[in-house]
């Protein structure tokens, strides 16, 4: 087996880039943890899939606290299994470690990882945490004030710049926000900033 030594890791519940980690992470750095290289559908399910690995790969982990990490030729991930082998936590890594792992694992032989697929993840985004805060801001607010024509009325002007005597705009309004992040997203709330104020 394969070990790399004394590398920083972000776990959560959803994968947060090493870019995103802030003050208020709870970093840790793992004294000695296994690697394993897969293939890239392996890798993609991994990062898409909530997965149940077998228990004999729980137990080759183990001793590393049911943590472990997982490599192609061109990225890397770090996941902690519970005690049922699905995935509990994961990680992205330092780009300088991960460069050092991809480097010393480029010459090594696939792993086969048994597993199976559980159900499909929906917690990776492609939003910044500053943006999806602004999204969930944006949403809780437009709930809190759906029954405020007035608020629903201005705010559904403000985002697509037209009046609509639509009288779903609240569902509208909510659903569009809901969408990849943009420069709108900021000015509304902005908008809403100053409503409050």
């Amino acid at each position: 087996m394969n070990y790399e030594y004394n590398i920083k890791v972000n776990l959560k519940k959803e994968l947060i880039n090493f870019y995103e980690w802030n003050e208020n992470d709870k970093i840790t750095v793992l004294k000695k943890v296994p690697i394993f290289k897969v293939n890239d559908d392996t890798y993609s399910e991994l990062l898409n899939f909530n997965i149940k690995v077998n228990k004999s790969f729980i137990e080759k982990i183990e001793l590393s606290n049911n943590i472990c990490i997982f490599c192609t030729n061109i990225d890397s991930i770090c996941i902690k299994f519970n005690i049922d082998g699905e995935i509990d936590k994961i990680s992205k890594l330092d780009l300088l470690e991960e460069k050092d792992i991809l480097d010393s694992m480029i010459s090594k032989q696939k792993y086969k990882l048994n597993y199976r697929k559980i159900s499909y993840k929906t917690t990776y985004s492609y939003n910044t945490r500053e943006e999806n805060r602004i999204i969930n801001s944006l949403v809780e607010y437009i709930e809190l004030k759906k029954d405020n024509k007035e608020i629903i009325d201005y705010l559904y002007y403000e985002w697509f710049n037209k009046n609509s005597n639509n009288k779903n705009k609240y569902e509208k309004l909510v659903e569009s926000i809901k969408n990849e992040y943009n420069i709108k997203h900021q000015k509304l709330y902005e908008i809403i900033e100053l409503i409050n104020s």
